[in-house]
């Protein structure tokens, strides 16, 4: 009887994954947690536990199987993004334009330590971005900002209220900053030194398990005022395949789907199951290379890093 209701059980909550996943989504907030709670990782190792469980009953052992072989092959078609970016050939003979400056930009959760990061420190000195942002840097960080730039010369650093530090070597400085529907937060930066001075938004948007992210999503993506070389970046606490996501990839192009060989989750603790840490960047920047890095002793999330350039 036991594994007849955990055979029935497990069937139930797959055909649901599945259906979820395929078009259901997050479209109702009752559904937002279970959506969440069964990315296609996750569905594929139900399915083989099925596969197991039904060792007996050749049908919906092969069913089982069959159903993890279609998930897994979905999620890498999907996840691993082996397409290149489009061909920079100049079209009706024009001459290309004239190649803009370059830019580099590093984003992690540091998942609030009590003092200083070392990590956060050690990726910033081998990875010398232009900008890093850091959102939870940890409830002392408005007051280590000396020890940050001590440790970092020729960078700036900055504390937004609500927990986002920035760190900069190009002149820059905060716009706004606030609470998203109340809860998350946010702060937009403006960034000068490569042109005209451009936009930056850093988010953390805040999960709640039965309220859906919908309107901190909304109010994040209006930081950016539709201006096409904004970049916007941030723990979003939101899969990309978030029907709420529909309306960013209309103005903006998701950094870590636009690169081959590169699969988009970035928690929890190098296991690839939800695609929590964004960028998302205007199409006056060319994304030249993304890369995900992780810092197990440092952050149960991945930190990204992306090189852009200016069209």
């Amino acid at each position: 009887m036991l594994w007849k209701a955990l055979r029935i059980l497990g069937w139930v909550m797959l055909l649901l994954g599945i259906a979820l996943q395929l078009g259901l989504r997050d479209r109702h907030p009752a559904w937002t947690l279970l959506f969440y709670a069964m990315p296609r990782p996750c569905l594929a190792a139900l399915a083989l536990a099925l596969a197991w469980i039904c060792k007996n009953h050749p049908f919906l052992r092969t069913t089982a199987l069959a159903l993890a072989a279609a998930i897994s092959l979905g999620w890498l078609g999907s996840s691993w993004q082996p397409r290149l970016m489009p061909s920079a050939l100049p079209a009706h003979g024009k001459p290309p334009p004239a190649a803009g400056p370059h830019f580099t930009l590093l984003f992690w959760n540091l998942c609030r330590p009590r003092g200083l990061h070392p990590q956060a420190v050690q990726l910033i000195q081998q990875l010398k971005p232009d900008i890093a942002a850091f959102v939870e840097p940890g409830p002392a960080a408005g007051t280590l900002l000396t020890e940050y730039e001590a440790r970092l010369p020729g960078y700036q650093a900055a504390w937004m209220p609500r927990g986002i530090l920035w760190l900069s070597r190009l002149p820059s400085r905060y716009r706004e900053r606030g609470k998203l529907e109340g809860a998350g937060a946010y702060a937009r930066f403006e960034v000068q030194g490569l042109g005209a001075p451009f936009p930056i938004v850093v988010g953390d948007v805040l999960p709640h398990l039965f309220h859906p992210r919908t309107q901190q999503l909304r109010e994040l993506l209006a930081q950016a005022q539709g201006r096409p070389d904004a970049i916007l970046v941030g723990d979003l606490n939101t899969p990309l395949e978030s029907v709420h996501f529909d309306a960013w990839r209309a103005r903006y192009q998701n950094a870590l789907e636009s690169r081959p060989r590169l699969l988009r989750e970035t928690w929890p603790c190098g296991l690839p199951l939800l695609s929590l840490d964004q960028a998302w960047v205007g199409p006056a920047w060319e994304i030249l290379e993304v890369r995900k890095v992780w810092r197990l002793t440092g952050s149960d999330h991945a930190a990204l890093w992306l090189h852009l350039q200016r069209r």
